[in-house]
């Protein structure tokens, strides 16, 4: 289900917009409210495009890099190929809690080139497959917020941080509320942080089945009604 961009359509991430420069709002990339989405990575092994074709998905966040060197051996083939065949596409980075974030960030700026009509970039934060932080918690925020404001001034977008509610519960309480969220809520109910915000973007399942993958894959969906 391709997104048709001459359609007039709604910004995306609207809340997110409320305290960023019209500069860079109005390079954000645009989806609609109900929209479905992959994100996907070098576990999903390798994609049939042509049976993909028939996927009912509107768009994809591709895995990039991984902390402070890692790079996704399939990225680039996966870029390639959706953006040749009209998909809204976005890139995200698993973030190393462990690593420094200048590092972190210019290792994602190394793989993905500045792209215009692209989704705005995407960070992974939880808990699951990652490393103890080396400093304190105050510490460890400052390297991701060097790496959230590399990451901004290089692309002009806001990043998109996507997370779980536990991990949300814990380090993102205070001060990340301007960031868009994607959050992670496995069922049919959607997810909310601790404080009541509902995500812009919802993760609600990691086994969904589409034409041309294999393995089972995450989906994702833009909620109908803004979040409150």
């Amino acid at each position: 289900m391709r997104p048709f961009l001459t359609v007039v359509t709604l910004l995306f991430f609207v809340a997110a917009c409320r305290d960023v420069s019209p500069s860079v709002a109005g390079n954000r990339a645009m989806l609609q409210p109900g929209f479905t989405g992959l994100d996907l990575s070098h576990h999903n092994g390798r994609i049939d495009w042509e049976a993909f074709e028939a996927a009912p998905v509107d768009f994809l966040y591709l895995k990039a890099t991984e902390g402070t060197d890692w790079k996704d051996p399939r990225f680039q083939d996966h870029w390639r190929e959706a953006k040749a065949r009209g998909w809204l596409v976005g890139a995200y980075h698993f973030y190393r809690l462990c690593r420094a974030g200048e590092a972190q960030a210019g290792n994602f700026i190394q793989s993905v080139e500045v792209r215009a009509g692209g989704l705005p970039p995407a960070v992974d934060l939880e808990y699951a497959h990652n490393c103890e932080p080396r400093g304190s918690m105050s510490e460890t925020l400052a390297e991701l917020d060097v790496f959230l404001e590399r990451v901004e001034a290089e692309y002009g977008q806001r990043p998109v941080i996507y997370t779980t509610p536990e991990f949300h519960r814990d380090w993102l309480s205070d001060g990340y509320a301007d960031y868009p969220l994607w959050l992670r809520g496995l069922g049919e109910v959607m997810p909310r942080t601790r404080d009541g915000r509902a995500p812009d973007i919802w993760q609600y399942t990691m086994s969904g089945r589409v034409p041309g993958i294999e393995s089972r894959v995450d989906m994702n969906r833009v909620p109908d009604r803004p979040p409150e």
